[in-house]
């Protein structure tokens, strides 16, 4: 049997660049503590970097921009996948994903099925809110970001410019998904989506 360090080290060596990993995928080597501290001399020797507590990374390098880290949306995923729940992203997070905003904003917030907790990577927070099943029943991404699009901006503040910009991310949508998955959504909002979806027109 190698030694805790050797084991944790050349599964780390053999893994790709741009790979995430958490302390708690080497627990089968070892005590915490010595997880921790095998990690932090591999952290020294610049072969991983830590992204956030507990998380680590195996960073990209390019000849020309450097050292590509993973991106907040990459993490979360892994985060949900680690703890097998549903996430689901909200707010100003999903304007940013749809195109309909260039503001990247510090405090991210995912709806979840899981615990809820906050993770810091680096100046951005992102919160996991806990939520009942019916507001992760819309299983599409991009419909669900097209509802919570809708939800940040407020039923009194959707203007004709902003039905304009959502429109191409609706015509996006399978007709499929709009049979079976807008019914999830708020009822002013699944009017709104029919409208540009199927007639090309706003609801008064």
């Amino acid at each position: 049997m190698l030694p805790i360090s050797n084991q944790i080290e050349r599964k780390i060596v053999k893994s790709k660049r741009g790979d995430i990993f958490f302390a708690d995928d080497f627990v089968k080597y070892g005590t915490a503590d010595n997880i921790r501290q095998v990690l932090s001399r591999l952290e020294k020797e610049r072969l991983i970097e830590r992204i956030a507590q507990g998380i680590y990374t195996k960073p990209k390098q390019d000849s020309l921009i450097g050292t590509i880290y993973p991106t907040t949306e990459e993490i979360v995923k892994e985060i949900a996948r680690r703890d097998k729940v549903r996430i689901a992203p909200t707010g100003v997070l999903a304007l940013y994903l749809l195109g309909l905003t260039t503001q990247i904003p510090l405090k991210i917030v995912y709806l979840t099925d899981g615990s809820q907790r906050e993770i810091k990577i680096g100046k951005r927070t992102i919160k996991f809110k806990r939520t009942v099943p019916k507001n992760l029943m819309v299983k599409d991404e991009l419909l669900h970001l097209v509802i919570q699009a809708f939800k940040e901006k407020g039923q009194k503040e959707v203007t004709d410019s902003f039905l304009n910009t959502i429109k191409l991310s609706i015509s996006k949508i399978d007709e499929d998904v709009i049979n079976a998955q807008l019914k999830y959504a708020p009822v002013w909002i699944q009017k709104q989506i029919t409208k540009l979806y199927y007639l090309n027109e706003y609801v008064d």
